[in-house]
């Protein structure tokens, strides 16, 4: 069992090392970032991709840091990875109009279509937003009933708020499934690389399915020996190199 008493000598320098460990990695991350940033603006993204990426491992899920990851990755060409960078951020912060607009300018390079209207708007808020304002409305709804018990004056005038109350919470807990179902079922990945074949079996000599282009969106089925199993939003698949995956969902790591 291990011993936590104070008056063991090891134990104020395990919590010394902690806390420098706590206050040094966001100063670091935060220096990689701005040096990354100084690298962008000089005109090198190479040197930013890789200080964004280093300031990523000591940051992780920094919208201000994927956002502009995916800026070098555009900036070098490598729109798979560009796209998946800037959609990672989106789980984060989906009402972003700087984010909104570069998803929009790297689909039309793509010749990707728009996400349809039903999507966008699910898109608003994040999966615990929609959570939160779901269970804000129940609460309501829970205390508009208790008043209405304490108080049976307001039963005919609070019958119709109660109503409205219950009815639009349904309604925000249906969006909240069809949101959940969106990301369980929906892409999670971008291919990275130009015309990636998507082979029968995860072995090199196995032959290709379908081709993929750079930055086309993927859902990952299944993993082996450094292998995906991809399909498309049409229903093609295979087995591609789990280097040339670039993946953004938010429960994928």
């Amino acid at each position: 069992m291990i011993d936590l008493r104070r008056d063991d000598p090891g134990w104020p320098v395990g919590l010394c090392w902690v806390l420098v460990l706590l206050l040094v990695l966001p100063s670091r991350a935060a220096s990689e970032f701005d040096q990354a940033r100084k690298a962008y603006e000089q005109g090198d993204p190479a040197a930013a991709v890789a200080g964004f990426e280093r300031a990523l491992s000591g940051a992780p899920g920094g919208v201000g840091v994927l956002y502009n990851l995916g800026n070098a990755r555009f900036r070098q060409g490598e729109m798979g990875r560009a796209l998946a960078a800037w959609r990672q951020a989106e789980w984060i912060t989906p009402r972003d109009p700087a984010l909104r607009h570069n998803l929009d300018l790297i689909r039309r390079r793509l010749g990707q279509p728009e996400p349809p209207f039903w999507h966008r708007w699910i898109g608003f808020l994040t999966l615990d937003e929609w959570a939160g304002a779901c269970l804000v409305l129940v609460w309501l709804w829970s205390g508009w009933h208790l008043l209405i018990r304490l108080k049976p004056g307001l039963a005919d005038s609070g019958s119709g708020v109660r109503g409205v109350l219950g009815g639009v919470a349904i309604a925000v807990l249906g969006v909240w499934v069809s949101a959940w179902i969106t990301v369980q079922r929906g892409p999670n990945a971008a291919i990275a690389g130009k015309e990636v074949p998507a082979r029968y079996g995860p072995l090199e000599e196995s032959d290709a399915v379908v081709n993929f282009a750079d930055g086309t969106e993927v859902r990952v089925e299944q993993s082996h020996n450094g292998w995906l199993r991809v399909v498309d939003a049409e229903g093609r698949g295979g087995w591609v190199p789990g280097l040339q995956v670039a993946r953004f969902h938010p429960l994928i790591r």
